[in-house]
Formats: C-alpha cells, structure tokens, sequence
C-alpha cells in the first residue's frame, strides 16, 4: 500500500565503530534494487567506502550517500563514521535528516558506546530507532540487553521483535504488535508464521510494557488501559508513529545485516513511522516560504579533476537544471548521490538530497533561497569539536609553499573540524584534528588529492620566559666610528618584572633634556626587539624599564643609535635579572566513563597537572567530567593516551587559563630540551 508522502525522506545510519553501519547500508540498498549486489567491507567494494583512504583503513571517514526507493517511496540514506575522530560528519549529517537508525551489537560491554550518540541526537531532538545488528549473536534473552540499554538512554525504549531461538541460533522474530512471526530466511523475504508457544507469555508481558510506555504521552491512551478497554492495532501504530516523530520514544527493531535478515521489517517501519521534511524544518526552526525554492548545504567535498561539489538537502519548492537562485547563483548542474557516482538530473523537489557542482560562492551551512537576496547562515548550527590533536608540517618541495595554504583551506571547508595554525614565535605551521587517523587523512589528501607532498617535524613548544629580579642604573653605551658621522648614545636604566599579564611598560624619567625627546621611542624600540629572544631562547612578558639618564653626542648621536643602545641595554641587564621560564596552563576537561576516571586522575598527575573539579554531565549516562589545570605544552599528544586509557571513548577540550612560573631550573632545562629546539642567548 502506497502512502500519501510524496516527498523524499532522509535517514542517516549512526553509532559506534565496528557495529555494521556500512553492512546495513549495503542491506538496505540491496533490498531496495539500488544496487544489484552487496558489497563488503574487506572487499573493498561497499557504496559507502569508496575513498581510498577508508578502504586503507577498512573503516568510513566521511558521510555515504546515496538515495534509494522502497516500496515506491523515495529515500536518501546517510551512512555516517563511526570513529570519534570524524563526528563532526555525523554532527553534519543527522542536523537535516528526518530520522537517524542508531546501529549497535548485542554486546553488553559495547552499550556504553552509544551515551554519545544518544546525547546528541536528544540534544538536537531528532527522532531515532534502535536497530540491534548481529542478532546472530544473541546469546541471552533480548529484554536483559534492553534493561542494560535503558540506563543509558533518556528515552523509553519500545521492543518491536522478540528474537525466536532455535538452539544457539536466531531463526527469527515474534512481533509484538501483531499476533504472528517471521522465519528469516538468508537474503530472502522472511516467511509468517505463528507465534512459537514458549514466547507467547514473553510478548504478552512486553507488549503490555509497550502500551504502558505509550500511555505515558496519551491520556486517552491510558484511560483505555485502566479501563481494559482493547487497543486495536491500527491504534498502536499511531501512537508509535507521533511518539517517534516528537522523539518521546526509541522504537526498538532487531536484524543482520549481513545476512539480511530483519532489513525489510526495519525499512517498513522507517516507510510508516519516519517524519516527513517538513517537520526537520520545524525541529531546525528554519522560517521558508514554501512556494519558494530553498535548499542548505550540509557537506561541501572537492574531488579530483571535478572541482567543488556541495550537497544540499532541498528545503521547499522545486529546482531545475539551469534555474538561477538571487539572481546570481546558477544550478548548471544537478546530481542525485549514488555514493561516489554523481547521477544527473533534470529536476528536484522539497525533501530531496542532491548536488550541486562548481558553485564557488556557496558553503557548508548555508542557506539559499530565492525569497532572500543574499546567501543565509544558519546560526543553529552546532559548533564543530575543537581540534585537539596537532603535527608541524612543511612541504618536501619549497616552491610548493602556496599550494599547501589553498589546499588546507579546502580541506578545512569541507571538514570545519581541522584547524591550521601559523605559530608567531616558533613560525611553525600547525594542522590540527581529532586524533592520530583524523591527521593521516588530511596528509594523505594532501599527496593524492592536491599533488602537495609534506614531512612532519618536531613541534617546538612557544615558551614564554619573565625575570624575578630587578637591575638599577644600569649602564650602556653603543659607540661606532668608521670615519665620518658614528653613532652613539648612552643609555641608564631599571628594569624590574611586573605582575602577570601586563607585558611591557616602559616609563621615561629623562629631566633636563640630556637625552632629546625624539630619541626616546627608539630606546624603547630597541627594547622591544630585544624581548623577542631573551637569555633562554623565547620571547619575554612582564617586565618594566625606566629610562633615568643618558648622553648623547654633538655629531655622532641619532635614532638608530638609540636604537641599539635600547637593545644593548636590556640585554645585558636581564642575564642580571634572574631570567625564568614561563609556560602556559590551559583549563582541560575530560568527558570519560566513570569506569575509567581513575585512569584519567593518574595520567593528570603524571602531566604536572592539578585536579579540580569532578562533575557529572547531562544526558551523559555513565560519564564524568574531571576538570583539570595541564601545561600547555602536554596537551599536544593527550588524546591518543585519553583514548588508550578509556577504551577509545574519552574526549576532552580545553581552554588557556595563566602563565605561571617553572620553579625548578632542572624542570625548565628539561622542558626546553624535550619541547623546544631553542638554544639559549649566549
């Protein structure tokens, strides 16, 4: 039976890594005759995976698109990365999808892996099902392994199926709702049949669970059910749908993807229960005139010999090949995304998925529509996770230096979860990410994508150093003569630290002209240009000079003269001045399980780092926030030993707090060996 939604929907495929996503994905297109044959991860031949880099890894690193039609009925399916490392795709993805199947194994241990996606997904309330993959491998009754999901998820959990067991197999599934079952058979339709007698108790007592859940969110409902008053089928289904649809509930639905068994259940319910476009619209709180063409960009890629293409999910109206939106941006081209292939079409309507090529103005998160004159942001967008993961890269050819710059600007535009950074005192360059595999893909990008080939080097830590002590009337004189005009100028000074975070003053105390006017701001010129390297190799802060006296000469004297008598002087007077190393704290805080927080307090000791604060975080079910002070200097490969420590589940972010002292000259001679290549100033 044809439903009256004739509009496209979109639905992402989410969850941990190694859960099957990308198996589900090829399930589905299969079963939809998109494809004609599945394909498989160590074949390297999946829709989903066809970047060189993930068929490397044997893992997805960007988002697998490709649209589809069941049961007359047109999709777009969002196969999304797994990996911590690449959530910013994910973050991008299920922000326009209408509905997200949220894929895990029935493995206890495992369930801990969905608290982030849960997270999110509530965050931004965006309706999601639970698909229980390898049900194979069910080897305890399916109600424990929802208790066990329950403590993690904020939503109710409603079981649609209730695995049948024959031996230490999974032959097939009792429905809940309806009085019958399905065999599975492998790749093939499930056959009906009854209800075997040994789960009919079982259904009884769940279905009953389920009604009680969806009375929760109807009073009428629940009236009915005080009352005794029979709930027909037809009835259930609509409460399942509003439920879902205003993200009260998570349907529960059990399969195997790679015998695809369950899939044809999964894309039934999806076909009855998914929202249409109209309601992502609402949920985003995008105000679109309907009868005007809107789309958004939500993925902007550039591929090899193909230039910029950006993917768009079509908000309202209709778009046709050649049609031009304010006036300036024209559609030359429209595709419909078949995972790597780009399949052209004439034509678009409101809910569908497409892409848009060479279309130089446009990018990632903006909003165009013909109502508007200028191209819109959409301010709701979340923030992408902040780049805590960095390597000093510099090109293997010189003449190569440009190219890097426009190449890693593309790379930023199409993942805003990367970061470059030019460092002002080591001169660095700095690529920024989410961890060891999110770098490789960029570096490798580089080579394949863009013909830039880079080598890392050490990264060289910016200390900063002050002084403790102060010099009094101190005394320089910069003399030169080489026939003719020379220079000279004498100079007498103090110089004495200030507090924390004021930098540098300078104060003139000259009375009596002895110095002239106009030669004093070169003085302190030249004492700014001596702070930017001082007796240990880095830039100094913090300190104060007074100018108190001076001579100069009747010929010889003049502003360059001053100049370096203001770089001589402070030089000499800061090896005098108890010269120390000053290195930053940054405010760190770890998002980890509670199970592994102990490991967390021991690697924060093991950093010089101080303990402050332990938290709980909302929404985050069996997680804690441990809020530290780290020095800036350790944070550089923190995530990989966050990561080895928490089983691959911890994160954290972190921001600059204070400079603060090195009290120990061993400690200081040991950071400036280990962090930096700066020799000190002899």
């Amino acid at each position: 039976m044809k439903s009256n939604i004739n509009s496209s929907r979109c639905i992402t495929i989410v969850g941990p890594s190694q859960t099957g996503k990308t198996s589900l994905m090829e399930s589905i297109l299969h079963v939809c005759k998109q494809i004609p044959n599945k394909g498989k991860i160590g074949d390297n031949n999946t829709l989903s995976d066809h970047l060189s880099e993930e068929q490397e890894l044997k893992m997805s690193i960007s988002m697998g698109i490709s649209n589809a039609q069941f049961m007359d009925e047109d999709y777009t399916f969002i196969d999304c990365p797994g990996s911590n490392e690449f959530i910013n795709e994910f973050l991008q993805a299920i922000r326009i999808s209408d509905l997200s199947i949220v894929v895990i194994e029935p493995i206890k241990e495992k369930i801990l892996s969905l608290v982030p996606y849960f997270f999110y997904l509530n965050k931004m309330n965006i309706p999601h099902i639970l698909f229980i993959n390898k049900v194979d491998n069910l080897n305890f009754e399916i109600k424990d392994l929802l208790g066990t999901i329950q403590e993690y998820s904020p939503k109710p959990l409603v079981i649609r199926q209730i695995p049948i067991r024959e031996g230490d197999k999974i032959i097939g599934a009792a429905d809940v709702i309806h009085e019958r079952a399905y065999t599975y058979e492998k790749e093939k339709p499930s056959q009906i049949v009854k209800i075997p007698e040994q789960l009919t108790s079982a259904r009884e007592e769940i279905r009953e669970k389920l009604l009680e859940t969806l009375a929760d969110f109807d009073d009428a409902l629940m009236e009915k059910i005080l009352e005794d008053v029979p709930t027909s089928t037809e009835e259930i289904y609509e409460h399942l749908k509003k439920d879902i649809a205003s993200n009260s509930i998570v349907e529960v639905l059990t399969g195997s993807a790679e015998n695809e068994t369950g899939i044809r259940r999964l894309l039934k319910t999806i076909r009855h229960d998914c929202p249409i476009y109209k309601k992502t619209v609402e949920r985003n709180g995008l105000k679109i005139n309907k009868d005007t063409a809107c789309v958004q960009i939500f993925k902007t890629n550039f591929v090899p010999h193909k230039g910029k293409q950006s993917i768009a999910r079509v908000w309202s109206g209709e778009l046709q090949e050649g049609n031009t939106l304010q006036d300036s941006i024209r559609l030359q081209n429209l595709f419909s995304l078949q995972g790597k292939e780009f399949v052209k079409i004439s034509k678009a309507k409101a809910g569908d998925i497409i892409g848009l090529s060479r279309i130089e103005s446009i990018n990632t998160g903006d909003l165009i529509s013909d109502e508007d004159k200028e191209i819109k942001k959409d301010n709701d967008i979340l923030i992408p996770p902040q780049p805590i993961y960095s390597k000093a890269i510099i090109t293997i050819k010189r003449e190569d230096d440009v190219k890097l710059s426009e190449s890693l600007k593309e790379i930023i535009a199409t993942d805003s979860s990367y970061a470059i950074e030019r460092n002002t005192i080591t001169q660095q360059l700095l690529l920024w990410g989410q961890g060891e595999i999110h770098l490789r893909i960029a570096l490798n990008k580089l080579k394949n994508n863009y013909n830039v080939e880079t080598k890392e080097e050490k990264i060289n830590f910016a200390f900063n150093e002050t002084i403790q002590g102060s010099v009094s009337d101190h005394t320089t004189t910069h003399k030169k003569q080489s026939g003719g005009a020379g220079q000279y100028a004498r100079v007498v000074v103090d110089v004495k630290p200030l507090p924390r975070g004021e930098f540098f003053k300078f104060e003139n105390k000259i009375v009596g002209g002895v110095i002239p006017k106009t030669y004093i701001p070169s003085v302190e010129k030249g004492c700014k240009e001596c702070m930017q390297k001082g007796p240990l190799g880095f830039p100094v802060t913090d300190i104060q000079v007074t100018l108190k006296d001076g001579k100069t000469h009747d010929v010889d004297s003049n502003s360059n003269s001053f100049h370096i008598a203001g770089i001589k002087v402070l030089r000499e007077t800061l090896e005098n001045c108890k010269p120390v190393l000053l290195e930053p704290y940054h405010k760190v805080r770890f998002l980890v399980p509670s199970k592994n927080i102990n490991n967390i307090y021991t690697l924060v000791t093991s950093k010089r780092g101080m303990i402050k604060e332990n938290l709980q975080k909302d929404g985050w079910v069996g997680y804690e926030v441990l809020e530290a002070e780290i020095p800036g200097c350790e944070l550089f490969n923190l995530i990989i030993e966050v990561k080895s420590l928490t089983e691959g589940l911890g994160s954290f972010e972190h921001e600059f707090e204070r400079m603060q002292i090195v009290q120990s000259k061993e400690l200081s001679d040991s950071l400036i060996s280990k962090f930096s290549s700066k020799e000190k100033v002899e």
